[in-house]
C-alpha cells in the first residue's frame, strides 16, 4: 500500500492534503521515526511530540521563504522528512549521511544550525532585523521548548525582542519535558500558566464568556476584541500580572 509520506517531497505537497490525509500522514511519520530510530538511534520522544506542530508550521507558513528557526534541532526529524530528505532519512547520524541536527549546507529549509539549547529566539531576531534592513517581507518563526526557554540566551533574546518590536513569531512548545526536570522561577510560572489553562473551572469560565459574547449583538472585530479582553482579565487574576502574562509584560503579544 502506497503511503502518503512517499508522495511528500516538499511542504508544497503537504499543503495540498486534506485534514483526514494529514492525520494519516502524522501516523506514518511516527512509524517512520520509530522504525529508523530503533535501528540507528537518535532522539525519539522530542520528535514524536512535535509531529503535528511541525506539519502545522510547514502548512501555514510558506517555507522556505518564511524561515523556521528550530531550537537545538534535535526535534527536527519531522522537518527533515517533509523537506525532501525522506529517501536519505535512513542515513541519519551515519558517516556521510544526514545530520542528527540541522545543517544549513544540507537543505535550504535548515535556516540555522545549533545543536545547543536556547539559541533560536536570538537567531530568529537577528534574521528579522536583517530582513527589515534589506526591505524584504517574510515571516521568521522561532520554535523553542519550555526547558530551553529558561536559558539565559533565550531570556536575553526575549528582552531584546520586546523592545525592538520586530515582526517575529515565537512558538513555545510547552510540553513540560526536557532532558531532566526543569527548574527555576520561569518553570514555576509556566507550570502555573499551564495548570490554569487545563483546569475545568478555567475552561468552563472561558466557554461561558465565549457563549455570552456570541449571543450579544456585537459583530466582527469588536466581538474578538472583547473576547480577548475577557481572557486577559482572567489571566491577570490567576497569574497576578497587570497585562496577562510575563511575556506581555516584556512587550510581546501572547496567544494561548
Amino acid at each position: 500500500m502506497t503511503r502518503i509520506l512517499d508522495s511528500i517531497d516538499s511542504p508544497e505537497q503537504l499543503r495540498k492534503l486534506t485534514v483526514p490525509e494529514m492525520e494519516v500522514l502524522a501516523e506514518e511519520i511516527r512509524r517512520e521515526i520509530i522504525e529508523k530510530v530503533s535501528v540507528k538511534g537518535g532522539h525519539l520522544a522530542p520528535n514524536l511530540g512535535a509531529v503535528e506542530l511541525t506539519m502545522a508550521l510547514h502548512y501555514v507558513f510558506n517555507t522556505p521563504e518564511d524561515q523556521l528557526v528550530w531550537d537545538i534541532g534535535h526535534q527536527a526529524y519531522v522537518h527533515k522528512l517533509l523537506t525532501g530528505r525522506r529517501d536519505r532519512f535512513h542515513t541519519m547520524r551515519q558517516f556521510g549521511g544526514l545530520s542528527g541536527y540541522l545543517r544549513r549546507d544540507e537543505s535550504e529549509y535548515d535556516v540555522f544550525g545549533a545543536s545547543h539549547a536556547s539559541t533560536s529566539i536570538s537567531a530568529a531576531l537577528g534574521i528579522a532585523v536583517a530582513r527589515d534592513l534589506q526591505g524584504k517581507d517574510f515571516n521568521v518563526v522561532a520554535i523553542i521548548g519550555d526547558g530551553a526557554l529558561t536559558g539565559g540566551m533565550a531570556l536575553e533574546a526575549i528582552n531584546n525582542a520586546g523592545s525592538m518590536k520586530r515582526n517575529l513569531i515565537i512558538v513555545l512548545n510547552d510540553n513540560d519535558k526536557s532532558i531532566s526536570d526543569n527548574v527555576g522561577a520561569l518553570n514555576t510560572y509556566l507550570n502555573k500558566a499551564r495548570q490554569m489553562q487545563t483546569t475545568p473551572s478555567y475552561r468552563r469560565l472561558r466557554e461561558m464568556a465565549k457563549g455570552s459574547l456570541e449571543r450579544l449583538p456585537v459583530v466582527g472585530g469588536m466581538a474578538r476584541e472583547t473576547a480577548g479582553r475577557v481572557e486577559t482579565g482572567m489571566k491577570q487574576v490567576v497569574l497576578h500580572s497587570k497585562s496577562g502574562t510575563v511575556f506581555e509584560e516584556l512587550g510581546l503579544k501572547f496567544f494561548g
